[in-house]
């Protein structure tokens, strides 16, 4: 089956996410995405929430995390240190659409990579850069990562909940609103080009992408000179809002009552007329006013009802609802399942990984669906496809670059790191449980094999 992006190829020097994971959705939808990574220096993501927890073997072919951010792509080994591998690199740009990275300015002028070099080679290329604060700027050549990112860009300030500190999301949030815009911004590059003949080079900021979600915080600074406070679950013009316990270990609802309509309809499941006829909650200003009041009535009200249940029950008052998932909720969730949100993708016979599902796009195309899943290259996978078929590289020099190092099919030096045992985890809390009998659940849910 073809995708609407069909025929657009894409060479990616991207790591960990920020470029990973838009190049992903460009691949889902068609486009040739020509992965690279270096046997020199092994992908941190390979290495990451390895299948089993096991690092025996060929462990660096079994990493969950790489296998979410890179499904569909093809994948290649080069060394880009060496004469050679720039050469193949230079062959390939001469025969793609878009270059895509996520290294540092710096990283990219010593492999003589600027979109510049890129011209000489296709007039009409397409770069995209991803980098944690752009590509030029005093900040231009700062080591980045999520938590530096988020802090830059002014969302970690305002996060957190009264009279505590900042607080940042556990993923790294600015690695996926990159991801996002970046998706946006080829897209329209690709447009263009489309009308014009004329390729361009797109600057794009981590840090920036992840400033344009808080576009209420920085007009109130503009405008009003108020810088605003950290207000944890609470919302400035709601109330009651927030989460609120529920019956069993952790379990929790989020509620956001926003207007009189919905206050009553709160009471109602409850049971609680006297709180609707109470003047105290009688409007949303009053309501405002007896904010911490009102959280702690009605996290005693919920503490033995089940979540999901109390939820179906508000949402058909109209209030706004929702049990708060865990991952496990997450995957055997009746209505994702319906909307086939997970796509079960078959993994290469040499890493031992039955098929298993992953999060698919939020978004469908009616007409013009994604392509059947395929999963993340093994390690040199295509790289005779891709020297051979695509650049017309004989036996003999395929050969010599496998011998010199230049291309490979496992890590010079790899290093699996053995991690504790689980209840060592829990217990050091880097996880809150386990569960022992997963594989069998998500085999049943799904329909896999084992």
């Amino acid at each position: 089956m073809a995708g609407p992006l069909e025929g657009v190829r894409i060479v990616e020097m991207g790591q960990l996410i920020a470029i990973p994971s838009a190049m992903k959705w460009m691949a889902d939808m068609g486009a040739q995405v020509i992965r690279l990574e270096s046997v020199q220096r092994l992908e941190s993501y390979r290495t990451d929430s390895l299948y089993h927890n096991d690092v025996d073997g060929e462990f660096w072919n079994r990493g969950a995390n790489f296998y979410e951010q890179n499904r569909n792509k093809l994948g290649l080994t080069l060394d880009l240190s060496r004469d050679e591998g720039r050469a193949v690199l230079r062959d390939l740009i001469a025969v793609a659409d878009v270059f895509a990275e996520n290294f540092t300015p710096r990283v990219i002028r010593n492999f003589g990579l600027e979109y510049e070099d890129l011209r000489k080679i296709r007039p009409d290329i397409i770069m995209v850069s991803s980098t944690g604060y752009g590509f030029n700027g005093p900040w231009a050549n700062f080591g980045a990562t999520g938590p530096a990112t988020e802090g830059a860009a002014g969302l970690a300030y305002i996060t957190g909940y009264r009279d505590g500190g900042p607080v940042m999301s556990e993923i790294p949030f600015t690695d996926y609103t990159a991801g996002e815009h970046t998706v946006a911004a080829v897209m329209l590059a690709l447009m263009h080009r489309l009308n014009t003949g004329q390729g361009q080079f797109i600057d794009v900021s981590q840090t920036q992408t992840c400033s344009a979600t808080i576009p209420e915080a920085l007009l109130d600074w503009t405008v009003n000179g108020r810088v605003p406070e950290r207000i944890g679950n609470e919302d400035p013009a709601m109330s009651p809002h927030g989460c609120y316990p529920c019956a069993g270990d952790d379990r929790w609802i989020a509620i956001a009552v926003d207007s009189d309509e919905a206050w009553l309809g709160l009471c109602r499941v409850m049971g609680r007329a006297d709180w609707a006829a109470d003047e105290r909650y009688a409007d949303v200003l009053s309501r405002i006013r007896h904010r911490a009041e009102l959280d702690k009535m009605l996290g005693f009200e919920t503490r033995n009802r089940d979540n999901h249940e109390l939820m179906a029950r508000l949402q058909a008052e109209g209030v706004a609802a929702g049990a708060v998932v865990d991952s496990e909720d997450l995957l055997f969730n009746e209505h994702l399942q319906e909307r086939r949100f997970y796509e079960i993708v078959a993994h290469n016979d040499a890493t031992g990984m039955p098929p298993l599902p992953y999060a698919g796009r939020p978004w469908k195309l009616s007409d013009t669906p994604a392509v059947p899943p395929q999963p993340a290259p093994i390690m040199g996978q295509h790289n005779r496809d891709i020297l051979a078929g695509l650049l017309g590289r004989t036996d003999d020099e395929i050969a010599a670059l496998e011998e010199a190092q230049v291309i490979g099919f496992a890590p010079l030096s790899p290093r699996g790191v053995r991690r504790p045992s689980l209840d060592e985890q829990v217990r050091q809390g880097r996880m809150q449980r386990y569960e022992t009998d997963y594989a069998e659940r998500v085999a049943q849910w799904f329909g896999t094999d084992r």
